[in-house]
């Protein structure tokens, strides 16, 4: 089965790498993928570092907690990061420049590009985050005797019927991992159902919750609000990350909203940076006076595009309530812990199966409401901007919620040492 996957990783490469000389998205993603900027983004050769991974932004940011306490318990160990895409390379630089020795991209899976990489890291330990297993590159860390761990890992249903399909040689596969800590207990039944040694795994919670709860400060919000151009007296509504399909739903909901809070401010930021425009022309077309992020103070805008990257977990700061994305349309949604951080109501859709167990804690301690449509996230929203005593009181539940389970990164680090 290795020799098919390799067959079909040699065939999709050679399709997509004539792409690279018409586009130079595509360029610049093989480039780095294919280690040809390795040694411009690691110029000096590193010696018994760790190196963390993250595919892409929601991975990089449930790990910048762990990356910076590592740094600061092991000062005298080298860091090496890598994100797999542009946007999440991007958050990584803007989190981590300053706590790790490099930043680069993941390298594709074939053993050359990979062991590339390991001569110039020279890592005594890997640590990959969430889901990214790539068969060739354990093979040659197993062969190197290299530990590599699979921290705050999930496996949701669709890809568990999938890995199933090649149970033989998945097992196999994942069995060259050296520990596997996962978020949820169904997560850890997934895993030893596709082959994993129970010795090997252990259900560790959400990393996500370890991220830095700020203090209230009223006076960093209106100075948020005034460089967006946003008068302080006025009403924000945020829809972070949202996706194809949802962006109409949202804007039809504004629409509605605006009839009963006429100074109403929505924030809207789409997942994709290709998107932006899409979005924004979309808004236009609807009618609402709509600006962009990047375009400077509006301060007459009814919609705003965040057509920023990296930005979108401080901005909830702002917000009167707060919708997940990717929730509406069957994504999975998004971390909704970066907006109950700043203990702010927040709204999902139906479809949040990638954040089921954080999802089903915040609705059991009342910080947060599931809609079904447009029709309810409409009642929702209304029913909230009116009642501030419901917003203060989901928002407290959801910061509490978050405050309760923190403390996961320093049992990693525990587990992480070991293998040193």
């Amino acid at each position: 089965m290795q020799g098919v996957y390799n067959s079909l990783l040699w065939l999709s490469a050679s399709l997509l790498f004539p792409l690279g000389t018409i586009s130079p998205k595509v360029r610049h993603y093989f480039g780095h993928r294919l280690g040809w900027n390795l040694k411009q983004d690691c110029p000096h050769i590193l010696k018994n570092s760790v190196w963390f991974h993250a595919l892409s932004v929601g991975e990089v940011l449930s790990v910048v907690s762990l990356v910076q306490k590592w740094a600061q318990k092991y000062p005298q160990v080298p860091l090496f990061f890598t994100a797999s895409t542009l946007t999440g390379h991007q958050v990584a630089i803007k989190k981590l420049k300053k706590v790790v020795s490099s930043i680069s991209y993941f390298p594709l899976d074939f053993p050359f590009i990979i062991r590339r990489y390991l001569n110039q890291v020279n890592p005594k330990m890997v640590v990959l985050t969430e889901t990214d297993i790539w068969p060739n590159f354990l093979t040659v860390l197993n062969q190197k005797a290299l530990p590599c761990l699979l921290i705050n890992a999930r496996i949701s249903e669709r890809s568990y019927k999938r890995y199933s399909l090649l149970k033989p040689w998945f097992s196999q596969v994942i069995n060259k991992l050296s520990f596997v800590g996962v978020q949820r207990p169904e997560d850890a039944q997934r895993f030893l159902a596709l082959g994993l040694a129970p010795k090997k795994i252990k259900i560790m919670g959400s990393l996500k919750f370890d991220i830095t709860v700020p203090d209230f400060d009223k006076h960093f919000i209106i100075q948020q609000k005034s460089s967006f151009g946003i008068d302080p007296s006025r009403p924000v509504w945020i829809a972070g990350s949202t996706h194809s399909g949802e962006d109409e739903i949202i804007l039809k909901v504004h629409h509605l909203l605006l009839k009963f809070f006429p100074s109403l401010c929505l924030i809207i930021a789409p997942r994709h940076p290709e998107r932006f425009d899409k979005v924004a022309l979309l808004s236009r077309r609807l009618g609402f006076e709509t600006s962009r992020r990047t375009e400077g103070q509006t301060t007459s805008s009814q919609v705003i595009i965040l057509d920023t990257i990296g930005e979108l977990a401080q901005i909830y700061a702002l917000a009167d309530l707060v919708f997940i994305g990717g929730s509406l349309v069957p994504i999975g949604g998004h971390n909704p812990l970066e907006a109950a951080r700043w203990a702010k109501p927040i709204i999902w859709g139906p479809h949040m199966f990638n954040f089921s167990n954080i999802a089903q804690q915040m609705q059991q301690a009342k910080a947060a409401f599931e809609v079904k449509d447009e029709k309810t996230l409409f009642y929702i929203a209304k029913t909230l901007l009116e009642n501030q005593k419901l917003r203060n009181f989901m928002g407290k539940q959801g910061k509490d919620l978050l405050l309760k389970h923190q403390g996961i990164g320093e049992k990693y680090l525990e587990i992480m040492a070991r293998f040193l």
